[in-house]
């Protein structure tokens, strides 16, 4: 009963101070991101303040200069890591932390639309390598589903000029009418120092939010 006892007296200590480590970490971790979101504006826009929403959410709100999104904001999901449990099954499970831009157009678009990007990718043999010669790739053209019977030549238009953009980067994308109108999601480490889609991201936001006011045209 005493070593028991011992146990899960020790047990108990290495939660506790494992739940602090993570919120330290936590902390550290959210002002990384807060400097990574102010680099990647590239001095059109700033980062005017943090409020947490959850204990692994928290939202960044942003001053923008470039004139197309209004009242903007990120939010940044991290993956729970409070017990060793959590931090083990989000390691196995391959859990992405997520950062999610979203604001409102000049003009709301007429149509609402969700996006997922998904990539597959299947072989026979893991050690088999991806670039020998011999592989045929199979390029598909994208896949529409449809609440409505009659289809609104908007939302082809913007489907058709995301599917002609590179945007791989985003997981993510979606046009509403009410507020927020855009929002675009993507792996948080697209932000971190020497990622090659920090440097173009706003750009390729502003691009996809083109879209839909192209298509009002």
């Amino acid at each position: 009963m005493v070593i028991v006892g011992a146990s899960l007296a020790a047990v108990t200590a290495l939660c506790i101070a494992w739940y602090y480590l993570s919120l330290r970490r936590k902390r550290q971790k959210a002002n990384e991101v807060l400097r990574w979101i102010q680099s990647a504006l590239c001095g059109r826009g700033h980062v005017l303040g943090i409020s947490w929403v959850t204990e692994t959410r928290f939202r960044v709100t942003l001053r923008l200069t470039c004139g197309v999104f209004h009242r903007a904001l990120v939010l940044v999901e991290f993956t729970a890591q409070h017990t060793p449990v959590q931090w083990l099954f989000n390691k196995l499970s391959g859990r992405r932390e997520v950062l999610t831009f979203q604001a409102d157009l000049d003009y709301p678009p007429g149509f609402s639309l969700h996006i997922q990007n998904f990539r597959w990718f299947a072989r026979s043999n893991r050690k088999e390598l991806v670039d020998q010669s011999g592989w045929r790739f199979e390029h598909l053209p994208p896949v529409m589903i449809s609440t409505r019977r009659d289809t609104q030549k908007e939302v082809v238009a913007t489907v058709a000029s995301i599917s002609k953009s590179d945007n791989g980067d985003f997981l993510e994308i979606s046009f509403q009418r009410r507020s927020p109108h855009f929002s675009a999601s993507l792996a948080l480490k697209s932000l971190a120092p020497g990622a090659p889609a920090r440097t173009y991201m706003l750009d390729a936001m502003r691009e996809l939010a083109g879209s839909a006011s192209a298509s009002l045209s």
